[in-house]
């Protein structure tokens, strides 16, 4: 599969079950799942995780993390000084293309937004500061 201007060998990803069990046994936090994050980057040379944090969800934020079965949300719902975000495993899904499309249109929304917005910012500040 081709994924950020890679060719990505689907049999090098890891399964959702892995994922999964992995961040019950070493930790739902940012800690562990940043050793997951290692893995891929070290077999393909680039990290191939997103953190998405928009649009007013259930959780403040969640990762999206390719497996072979296609692509994972990893939420998280709070974070904490020494850990990090604190990953909710039992929440973790496999993405559809449809759920994939929503999550893009709303965060395209957002970013559109919050450009304009910066862009007042920018014009007030230029004026105040004449």
């Amino acid at each position: 599969m081709k994924y950020m201007g890679l060719r990505i060998n689907k049999k090098k990803l890891m399964k959702t079950g892995e994922v999964v069990d992995y961040l019950r046994v070493h930790g739902e936090n940012y800690s562990a799942f940043s050793d997951l994050r290692d893995i891929y980057e070290e077999a393909f040379g680039k990290d191939l995780v997103w953190n998405y944090q928009c649009c007013g969800d259930f959780f403040p934020g969640f990762y999206l993390m390719p497996v072979r079965e296609g692509f994972l949300s990893i939420p998280y719902n709070e974070v904490e000084v020494d850990e990090f975000e604190q990953i909710v495993a039992d929440n973790i899904e496999l993405l559809s293309a449809e759920d994939l499309q929503f999550r893009l249109e709303r965060y395209r929304a957002y970013a559109v937004e919050m450009m304009s917005a910066m862009e007042d910012m920018i014009a007030i500040a230029k004026k105040e500061h004449k």
